[in-house]
């Protein structure tokens, strides 16, 4: 289990030596092993990138997860492993910084196919008002809410109803620095409209053992909310994954 750890170096200032922000990319990856309940359940493995990319005039930030399990399972007398959770999530958000940088308009796209739900698919865009409450080298807080349009399609013989239409995007980041060897981090984003909803938490604390391997402890839940019984409303995932950050 590992995590690949890229930075660029800030570069300041431009040609003629006038000082200008520092662009940074940063880009990670984890690998580790899930005890899931809910939808799923057992021993799963799951893989996980993140990258934030901070420019003068934009703020972009892509995650993709991907979560597969197999279990035993009896099929005609016989023990077979079979395919028991198949799940990719993937999405980007890029922020336009104003005037003062800490106030945005940001554009954001998602897409979830999750082979065991209720659904074939869920995807959803959405626009509008990004705020960076504060940030410093001990933690920061932003904020994300405006419009969008949400499409879920449910699968046949289920009890789900596919939906599309506008809903209404929020979500919010933040992390704290606990001491020189901690960090927490806490994500969650809701998507609703009348009838339907759709709530991701993501809650993590990784801790450095050495000067590159860290431990990462992190607990997952996503609730979808329907008129209809839709199997297990939320999902839950509790993960434990070692971090490796080579520079």
């Amino acid at each position: 289990m590992g995590t690949l750890f890229l930075s660029k170096a800030p570069f300041h200032g431009d040609v003629d030596g006038n000082e200008e922000h520092a662009d940074s990319f940063q880009f990670n990856g984890e690998f580790g092993v899930i005890y899931a309940n809910g939808n799923t359940s057992g021993t799963t493995l799951t893989g996980k990138i993140n990258a934030k990319q901070d420019l003068k005039q934009w703020h972009n930030r892509y995650a993709a997860r991907v979560l597969y399990q197999q279990s035993e399972q009896e099929l005609e007398n016989e023990t077979q492993l079979t395919a028991t959770a198949q799940r990719v999530l993937v999405s980007m958000q890029s922020d336009y910084k104003l005037a003062n940088p800490a106030h945005r308009l940001f554009m954001f796209g998602e897409y979830d196919d999750d082979r065991f739900n209720a659904y074939e698919y869920q995807a959803s865009i959405a626009v509008g008002w990004t705020e960076e409450l504060w940030a410093d080298e001990q933690s920061e807080l932003t904020y994300s809410v405006g419009p969008g349009y949400a499409r879920s399609i449910a699968k046949p013989a289920t009890n789900a109803r596919s939906q599309t239409g506008l809903i209404l995007r929020a979500a919010m980041e933040y992390e704290t620095k606990l001491n020189d060897f901690a960090t927490f981090r806490q994500y969650v984003s809701a998507e609703t409209d009348d009838e339907f909803s759709r709530s991701i938490s993501e809650t993590s604390v990784d801790a450095r053992i050495n000067g590159s391997l860290k431990m990462k402890l992190s607990f997952n839940m996503t609730h979808n909310r329907s008129p209809q019984v839709i199997d297990e409303e939320l999902d839950t995932q509790t993960a434990v994954t070692l971090v490796y950050q080579f520079f």
